[in-house]
């Protein structure tokens, strides 16, 4: 999996939870103060499981781990095929440079507050190899928005569902709700 760490069993029963959790957040209606806590453990379950249909196809076997301000993402990605099932050849350049299947790792420091958040690219790992930060840029405006607009990167957005902050910590993301008065204990 990530860096030598082990990662926390998955589990359809955390999968089903993290879906219990993650609709009361979709709902909008957590009261202010309300925290919500989404384990690394559950996260991953919900990936292998209750969001495997999701996954573009090319993609497989996603893992996330949640550090201090940091999520690192790394997923198995079958370049010409993930760009196939768009219908478009990867062109000549970077169908050369990300044929066949490789692991993507992506670090990312994530802060938010006051129902705003940003998350920004640190590193990039294609096939264990480092990517420089002109490249992930590259890739972030010629393949990743293409196929997702609504991606941001680099500056504030909105986190929505009346959120206050999600905080990433070590092994768990801890949603704050921000509607309402505060939740009374």
């Amino acid at each position: 999996c990530l860096g030598g760490d082990k990662a926390p069993p998955v589990s359809p029963a955390q999968s089903r939870s993290v879906r219990q959790k993650l609709d009361r957040i979709a709902e909008g209606k957590l009261a202010r103060g309300a925290v919500v806590v989404l384990t690394e453990g559950e996260i991953n379950s919900y990936l292998r499981y209750d969001y495997a249909e999701e996954i573009p196809p090319g993609l497989s076997d996603p893992h996330l781990r949640l550090d201090s301000d940091r999520v690192i993402g790394d997923v198995m990605v079958d370049f010409a095929e993930w760009q196939a099932a768009r219908g478009e050849s990867p062109g000549m350049l970077l169908g050369f440079l990300l044929r066949g299947k490789r692991r993507v790792e992506v670090t990312a420091r994530f802060t938010s507050a006051q129902g705003r958040g940003q998350a920004d690219i640190e590193s990039v790992r294609i096939g264990g190899v480092p990517v420089s930060p002109a490249v992930v840029r590259f890739l972030i405006e010629n393949v990743v928005q293409p196929r997702y607009p609504e991606a941001v990167v680099g500056r504030p957005v909105e986190l929505g569902y009346g959120l206050e902050q999600v905080r990433v910590e070590r092994g768990r993301a801890v949603v704050v709700g921000g509607n309402g008065e505060k939740e009374r204990s």
